[in-house]
């Protein structure tokens, strides 16, 4: 039986890239400045940056409807749907996702909770990409990601805490205290949420806490896909690298620029990489 791997807009994967793959995308909408916009198509992540700056209120953005995942599924030639989405802790696209397979009984779909969001869902979709390749089943593809999506590690490095600020997430006197000293936190997300993990006088100590923190954390398996993501500035990504070192960016690494859904609160500047740990 063949098989078709769909996921979200959040995953950060261009469309050029996605059609090349055989990917299907379904896109969650923009809000800015009470304009709405589907992600990826309405408004580019160029066109989004440019914005983001002079914004008083943080764009958000609005789970896909189950609509739009049922008009996906029909489309599909293929007798499996595996559909691979960002974590239900910080969207409601998954429900979305199962609603719409439960009004598509003609195909076998396994929607996947991947419990991440950008280059953490990226690669996780990639994965799938892998095992479909290899000519496994839905369900089998289905079952490994729900096993392997436990291994993913999602890290960044934050330039502009500014909207940490305007989120809620960080005090004024933090902000003000980091921002005279160069401090540039680095964050980890989290099937709960985005965790503080560390605090880096500069970027290059940031880059550098980074892969200690990997290093510590467990091998990573080159086996699998793995990336790096950025907010707006493609040029920081070759500073991050060399940094971090072949051991921790091997040749199957996938650069991708990171949308609104994580992008929003890292700010322009930022740094995510995404990996496998890999099993004892």
């Amino acid at each position: 039986m063949s098989v078709k791997i769909i996921t979200d807009s959040t995953s950060d994967i261009q469309r050029e890239e996605a059609e090349k793959l055989g990917l299907g995308m379904v896109p969650l909408k923009v809000i800015m400045e009470g304009e709405t916009y589907r992600d990826g198509i309405d408004i580019s992540k160029e066109e989004y940056y440019a914005k983001l700056p002079g914004m008083k209120k943080l764009p958000t953005t609005t789970q896909p409807s189950p609509d739009e995942f049922i008009q996906e599924f029909e489309k599909a030639e293929e007798d499996e749907l595996v559909v691979i989405v960002i974590g239900g802790g910080v969207s409601g696209t998954v429900q979305s996702a199962t609603i719409a397979a439960e009004a598509v009984p003609n195909k076998k779909i396994y929607i996947v909770d991947s419990l991440q969001t950008s280059a953490g869902l990226g690669i996780l979709v990639h994965r799938a990409v892998q095992l479909r390749d290899q000519g496994l089943s839905g369900a089998e593809i289905a079952a490994k990601l729900d096993d392997e999506k436990k291994d993913i590690k999602l890290i960044a490095v934050i330039n502009d805490i500014k909207n940490l600020y305007k989120s809620g997430r960080m005090n004024k006197g933090t902000m003000v205290v980091a921002s005279i000293l160069g401090i540039k936190p680095v964050v980890m997300l989290e099937p709960h949420g985005v965790e503080a993990i560390g605090k880096e006088r500069g970027t290059a100590k940031a880059y550098k806490f980074v892969r200690d923190t990997a290093t510590g954390l467990g091998e990573l398996d080159t086996e699998r896909p793995c990336a790096v993501g950025y907010t707006h500035t493609p040029e920081i990504v070759d500073d991050f690298v060399k940094v971090m070192g072949k051991e921790w960016c091997p040749d199957n690494i996938h650069v991708q620029s990171v949308g609104c859904a994580l992008g929003t609160h890292l700010n322009v500047g930022a740094i995510v990489y995404a990996y496998f740990r890999k099993r004892a």
